[in-house]
């Protein structure tokens, strides 16, 4: 992972305070006066976890925006016919689902949640993998 990587919906920096210290680091939040649905800038990486209501949106915007998007959002709002048909005629395709289990201080809706890689250019198979089977893996214990 390398550039710019955007936390289009900051909120209290759950993320964004532990984004790489390599990277260079941005970040929009409406409560605070940055409407990442008026961002004109352009970032290698989008990560957050979007308001799931307006996750149409925000993807739209992703797309504009950055070449890897990664969303924290309730896999049946990532897989609707007209979201994959979306990601796919932007020139994206989803490269990974990354499953775990829903933080006890979060709602519980019964639906998994995963973190969605979504690529530009990505033209191999989806992965679909556990946090829970990679706790070994350094790669998520870093993050």
């Amino acid at each position: 992972m390398h550039g710019l990587i955007l936390d289009p919906a900051r909120g209290d920096g759950a993320f964004y305070d532990h984004f790489p210290s390599h990277l260079a680091k941005d970040w929009c939040e409406i409560t605070d006066g940055s409407d990442f649905l008026a961002w004109k800038g352009r970032a290698d990486w989008i990560v957050t976890n979007p308001p799931w209501s307006r996750l149409a949106e925000f993807m739209v915007q992703a797309m504009k925006s950055a070449d890897n998007i990664v969303f924290v959002a309730p896999l049946p709002n990532l897989t609707t016919k007209a979201r994959l048909r979306s990601i796919h005629n932007a020139g994206f395709w989803i490269a990974e689902f990354l499953q775990f289990e829903t933080p006890r201080e979060w709602p519980q809706s019964g639906f998994q949640l995963v973190a969605a890689w979504i690529r530009r250019g990505h033209a191999g198979a989806c992965r679909f993998t556990s946090l829970e089977a990679n706790a070994s893996n350094s790669r998520l214990r870093a993050a």
